[in-house]
């Protein structure tokens, strides 16, 4: 069984053949990751993400594989394919390879050396934080525009990426759903994400046989949670060592600690607190927060000149 997704649609481009793996980077619940090559393009480093992890393709392929699992990963792409946005990782193509018998699909993206925003910082103390945050939430503000309005659904640190010039760009769109699109979703789970940077409300489903979806308001969250992160160099709740003391603090409306951030300037831990707002509804939406950010911090504001001041 195969399926030929550039046959249905001229904005993907087929790369079959012109993509060499070469180190397996990752092996999530739902596929593999790898670093390659694309050979067409005088050996660009990519990213090649498999649909599927291959040791599930002989017990799960009729489920996973179905015509409309086809069409919600066929919609993915397209989507995917169409942002253009310097702060969101471009979609380069899709290649195959046969597996077990069948013809899988594989999403082929750049593959960034100075890899994650995390990685980046730690590699680089004195890049500048701020300008990587705003970056960051401009990318989201793109994926959130209306008429686009994409939820990515799994905003973290280790799904920004920093490109060969040093900005950072928003990845992995695994979790993404797009608004208003019939039938639209990627494989998610309950335990999608991550705790820490995870709303309120997608951990406790409204009903019991409900699974809670992501919306753009629990992006703002999670951004809300990474921008401390990026801000600070501590991870959220850095107070809680386990997911269970963690989910408690927050069952409890508990938010991150301040003392714990003494790096976060005033205005910007402001932000944050517009971000976690409990009530999804009250959340500002990521551009609100993106002209904040650069009208309070962008290279024209006065704050640019001067020195770091923390809370307090």
């Amino acid at each position: 069984m195969s399926l030929n997704l550039t046959n249905t649609t001229s904005t993907v481009n087929d790369l079959t053949g012109m993509v060499d793996k070469t180190e397996q980077i990752a092996n999530g619940h739902c596929g593999e990751v790898w670093k390659g090559t694309y050979t067409a393009k005088g050996g660009q480093p990519v990213i090649v993400q498999k649909t599927m992890r291959v040791n599930s393709l002989t017990s799960q392929f009729k489920i996973y594989y179905s015509a409309k699992y086809f069409q919600r990963l066929l919609r993915e792409i397209r989507v995917w394919s169409k942002c253009i946005d310097p702060h969101v990782a471009p979609f380069i193509g899709i290649c195959y390879e046969v597996t077990r018998g069948h013809r899988v699909p594989c999403l082929v993206s750049p593959f960034y050396e100075n890899r994650t925003i995390t990685q980046y910082l730690k590699n680089n103390p004195n890049a500048i934080r701020m300008d990587l945050l705003r970056q960051f939430i401009s990318g989201l503000a793109y994926l959130h525009q209306p008429g686009r309005a994409i939820v990515h659904g799994d905003i973290k640190p280790t799904n920004i990426l920093i490109d060969d010039t040093g900005k950072a760009v928003l990845a992995d769109f695994g979790h993404s759903r797009i608004l208003g699109v019939s039938g639209f979703t990627t494989i998610t789970t309950t335990t999608a994400g991550t705790f820490r940077y995870m709303a309120p409300e997608l951990m406790v489903p409204e009903t019991h046989d409900s699974t809670p979806t992501p919306t753009t308001a629990s992006d703002v969250w999670a951004a809300g949670m990474t921008g401390l992160e990026i801000i600070s160099g501590r991870i959220p709740y850095v107070e809680y060592k386990t997911d269970s003391q963690l989910v408690e603090a927050m069952v409890a409306d508990r938010l991150p600690d301040g003392r714990h951030y003494p790096l976060v300037r005033h205005g910007a831990w402001t932000a944050f607190e517009q971000c976690w707002r409990k009530v999804p509804t009250r959340r500002p939406d990521m551009q609100e927060v993106k002209n904040y950010l650069d009208r309070e911090y962008g290279p024209d504001s006065k704050r640019s000149a001067r020195p770091t001041r923390t809370r307090g």
